[in-house]
């Protein structure tokens, strides 16, 4: 049997957590835990998962131990590692992310434009805390970092925490969208391999073939000149969601040479996406709505229970898994593939150094190792220069607490384009913001 590891998941209160610790008890062989640690802030939200989280844990893996907790030092002070999914403000916040943008007539996303900017600023300062705590205790626990926007997470933990090569900063939507190539291909997920080059949620896939060399990428580039490209799970997507995957045609339709992210779409069809946005009706509302409550159902028929029994055992094919094959890559040194956010350092030749990229690349126990991909062609590099420039003015904004850096930040995020609804939104982000941070405007 493989060596155990205590875990501590935190933002454990996320409606993610139940499918999270399905898929970890359904791979409890791959990656067997002796101590899982709940820990949320607002434990209010974990308390409507907790009863669930215990069955699934007490039936799979009946040795493991439990502690639920709000306290930090509790939470980090002895673990393995941490994966990390917390969102700051929660969708309270989430909410104000995505509708006081589109009172400007802006994208109202969570992780692109303005709405990502507000949500990058809460989540550096909840990382930094977190980093802090576990630092004091471990300089070896490895943090998993999932939460939200990873490109500005990113590299906000690597301008603060240069030297700390045990903080992984990963992103599901790569894996989510390898796994909607192999339903269309008709292949196994697990036997594909890309390559692909990017920054987070602003990438593109170069290359596809499986375990064996077969190439796929030809034949998936055709399949999408000419069919709608679905999510693996279309059938429980909403409209929005389905429209956000037929917008990767369109912008093939135009550049087929290489297959972009979906998140691409914000950049490109900004006005569109804006026009056909409800300011009173977003994201926020419709997971609450939809994926929440099927959660919060299903954990709901756990209360008093003192087995499983009939109950349904949540997993994730995609962000469970991608989680949980991560830590074991790491743990047991496997070098599995998967797509990674590293420091450029020469993975893409003409790009700059100190960026924070994602590149096809493996994990073991040294962490990141990704795979150079040589020189971008000047339309991509135009693009991501200009998105790393936003990102980087963000994250010294938060550092330097700069409303002038943030200001320049919007206005150079390709969402936005324009210097006085730039300022408009920052301010009025700024205000709702104020509980979680603030901006000094200085004299130059």
């Amino acid at each position: 049997m493989r060596k155990t590891h205590k875990i501590t998941v935190s933002g454990a209160g996320s409606c993610r957590t139940p499918a999270l610790i399905g898929t970890l008890m359904k791979m409890k062989d791959r990656f067997p835990v002796s101590k899982v640690v709940f820990l949320d802030k607002d434990l209010k939200r974990f308390h409507k998962i907790e009863d669930y989280c215990k069955l699934l844990i007490k039936e799979f893996s009946p040795e493991t131990e439990i502690i639920v907790t709000d306290d930090l030092d509790v939470g980090y002070s002895d673990c393995d590692f941490v994966f990390c999914q917390m969102r700051v403000g929660q969708n309270a916040m989430r909410s104000l992310d995505e509708k006081i943008p589109l009172k400007y007539g802006l994208v109202g996303q969570e992780t692109c434009g303005p709405g990502g900017f507000a949500y990058g600023m809460r989540s550096i300062g909840g990382m930094k805390e977190m980093v802090d705590c576990v630092r004091k205790y471990s300089k070896d626990t490895w943090i998993l970092n999932y939460t939200n926007p990873a490109a500005i997470v990113g590299l906000a933990l690597d301008m603060l925490y240069p030297d700390d090569k045990r903080i992984i900063n990963m992103c599901d939507q790569p894996y989510s969208m390898m796994v909607s190539f192999a339903k269309i291909l008709g292949v196994d997920p697990k036997t594909l391999r890309a390559r692909y080059f990017g920054l987070n949620h602003f990438g593109w896939f170069t290359d596809l073939y499986d375990t064996n060399g077969k190439n796929y990428f030809d034949q998936l580039r055709n399949f999408l000149k000419d069919h709608d490209f679905k999510p693996y799970n279309a059938e429980q997507r909403t409209k929005s969601w389905l429209d956000t995957y037929l917008r990767v045609n369109r912008m093939m339709k135009c550049v087929p040479e290489y297959i972009p992210t979906t998140y691409l779409q914000y950049y490109f069809y900004a006005d569109e996406i804006v026009k056909e946005s409800d300011p009173n009706f977003t994201r926020a509302d419709e997971t609450i709505l939809t994926r929440e409550k099927e959660v919060w159902d299903v954990c709901a028929k756990a209360v008093g229970r003192e087995t499983l029994g009939d109950l349904e055992v949540l997993t994730s094919p995609v962000f469970g898994s991608m989680m949980v094959e991560v830590a074991e890559s790491i743990a047991y040194d496997l070098k599995n593939e998967f797509i990674v956010i590293t420091k450029n350092n020469g993975m893409i030749d003409n790009f700059p150094s100190e960026a924070m990229v994602e590149v096809a690349g493996v994990l073991g126990k040294d962490g990141v190792t990704g795979y150079p991909f040589g020189k971008i062609k000047t339309f991509y590099k135009g693009l991501m220069e200009n998105q790393f420039a936003y990102e980087k003015l963000t994250c010294e904004a938060w550092i330097e607490k700069d409303y002038t850096k943030a200001l320049e930040a919007l206005a150079l995020n390709r969402t936005v384009n324009d210097f006085d609804k730039a300022k408009a939104v920052l301010d009025d982000l700024m205000e709702a913001n104020k509980d979680y941070w603030y901006l000094e405007k200085r004299d130059v």
